[in-house]
């Protein structure tokens, strides 16, 4: 049986950390159609200058696909720990509930 010791403060650090990190890919990715145009122009040769097009054609949508991907499993991180908590709680009313009750005896038979 698998064991589970997740801390929520630890998940919300690490949450945290990495919204941080993506909002440096999300002003990358709006520089990065004005680059690549940027490069091709000055590249000097027609064939460069068309290779840096289909480079940047090629991967355009891989940086929104990348932040979409990551805003999911932080998605999934939360609602994991969310459930894990809930279930703690769930779990600790039902001992609180069930403490100092004694289940019925069954008489005894002489």
């Amino acid at each position: 049986m698998a064991k589970w010791d997740i801390e929520p403060a630890g998940v919300q650090g690490v949450v945290r950390s990495t919204q941080a990190a993506g909002r440096g890919f999300e002003r990358v990715g709006k520089h990065y159609s004005r680059g690549a145009k940027s490069a091709a122009g000055g590249a000097g040769s027609p064939i460069v200058s068309l290779a840096i097009v289909h480079f940047a054609s090629h991967h355009e949508n891989t940086l929104p696909h990348l932040v979409k991907q990551t805003m999911s499993s932080l998605g999934g991180a939360v609602k994991a720990t969310n459930a894990y908590l809930q279930g703690d709680l769930e779990m600790a009313a039902n001992a609180q509930r069930n403490a100092g009750t004694v289940a019925e005896l069954a008489p005894r038979r002489r």
